[in-house]
């Protein structure tokens, strides 16, 4: 990550001891309504201000808002900047809908654009990336791409192959971080990440609520094979307040991050 404005607010989203973070997407309510966990800004209290959480990322009506009530103080800020209802004929497609200035604006240290590459909309992806990236650099404000896969009819094999494709597209456009998704079986972890994490810090999503310890073992699985952190919303704000999961968590990505796996996973140093 080029430049010491950009190290500067990245290290926002970051633990000082560990290098590594956790940060929280809630940038659902554009894509699939007021879904819970985020139906109101209460809720988004209740939990915000966990020690382990570093960053937040949300759309900037959300941003005002939480802002507003003083919520997003200690915290890395993340504009979303694009976006797509479920409604929509094309939900994969998403459109550009503010821009990085405008974020700069609302208090934001990074911003972030989500892919999703299903086939029919690779052009414009890469399009929209490449502008982003480009407007980002000349303000010194990191950029982070959420990345997805989302061509169905693939071979098992042919899964890690093809995102370690987009993510070298990703990264050859510019972007600072990456979010992706965790590939079905965690001992791929190594694989997918190789090479990747020695330039480009990457954390991975959470999907759908999971259990308490499907969770722990993304975070060690994914620290252990380089990777930044978490990227995770539901597991975070779907969360029944005062459950021991993000402390738990904390031990992993904060207090403890070289603490061994118990999975023959090969230790590496993770990225800031």
């Amino acid at each position: 990550m080029d430049g010491v404005a950009k190290k500067i607010r990245w290290s926002r989203f970051l633990h000082p001891q560990s290098g590594l973070g956790v940060i929280v997407p809630i940038d659902h309510g554009l894509t699939v309504g007021p879904i819970p966990g985020l139906r109101s800004v209460s809720q988004i209290e209740s939990w915000i201000h966990h020690p382990v959480i570093t960053g937040i990322i949300a759309h900037k009506g959300m941003v005002e808002r939480l802002g507003s009530r003083g919520l997003l103080q200690g915290l890395g800020v993340m504009v979303h900047l694009n976006g797509m209802t479920s409604l929509s004929a094309s939900p994969n497609r998403k459109e550009l809908l503010t821009s990085v200035e405008r974020a700069l604006r609302l208090g934001a240290d990074a911003v972030s654009l989500q892919l999703n590459f299903d086939g029919t909309c690779d052009a414009a992806n890469l399009i929209q990336l490449g502008a982003v990236v480009d407007e980002a650099q000349s303000l010194g404000v990191p950029v982070l791409t959420m990345l997805y896969d989302k061509v169905e009819a693939l071979r098992p094999e042919q899964r890690v192959p093809r995102m370690r494709h987009l993510i070298r597209a990703c990264v050859e456009l510019g972007t600072d971080a990456l979010k992706i998704a965790a590939p079905a079986q965690l001992f791929q972890l190594p694989e997918l990440l190789e090479g990747v994490h020695e330039h480009t810090p990457v954390f991975f999503a959470g999907g759908e609520k999971c259990s308490d310890e499907q969770l722990l073992a993304l975070a060690r699985e994914g620290v252990a094979a380089g990777a930044t952190g978490l990227c995770v919303g539901r597991n975070v704000f779907q969360r029944e307040p005062g459950t021991a999961t993000l402390d738990r968590l904390q031990e992993l990505v904060v207090d403890r991050p070289g603490e061994a796996s118990p999975s023959p996973v090969v230790m590496l140093q993770a990225m800031s």
